[in-house]
């Protein structure tokens, strides 16, 4: 059973910056633990896009598509995801998928996946002009 605050952190190091998946954009926006730098390009070029800033990220990866507008910043950001998918045999194996990649996954999505993190290649956040 998930608890409320279950997928929610920030973790960054050399080479990524990784929200809980559970995270709404507004949550973002409000964690002084989100590089300033990644919270301003949401703020530009994300939630312009987002009819419900309490929107989860995860959900919105999950329903991205390319013709999307997020899709294309997301790219850019070099934007990975890791999720679960169930075995046959019971428990889970965990995976990771780039944006393009995840996208074949999301088209096939069922109800005891469990998608995770949101992550973020650091040199792309920092390469990103605003």
């Amino acid at each position: 059973m998930m608890n409320e605050n279950d997928f929610k952190y920030v973790l960054q190091d050399f080479s990524s910056i990784t929200l809980g998946a559970r995270y709404s954009y507004h949550e973002i926006m409000e964690n002084e633990r989100v590089p300033f730098k990644l919270q301003s390009i949401v703020e530009r070029y994300i939630l312009p896009h987002i009819t419900d800033p309490s929107m989860e990220i995860g959900r919105h990866v999950l329903s991205l598509t390319k013709e999307d507008p997020c899709y294309r910043i997301y790219e850019n950001l070099k934007l990975r995801v890791k999720y679960f998918e169930p075995r046959e045999k019971g428990g889970f194996q965990e995976k990771r998928a780039k944006l393009e990649g995840f996208l074949e996954v999301a088209g096939v999505w069922k109800e005891d996946y469990m998608l995770q993190e949101i992550i973020f290649s650091n040199l792309a956040v920092m390469a990103f002009h605003i």
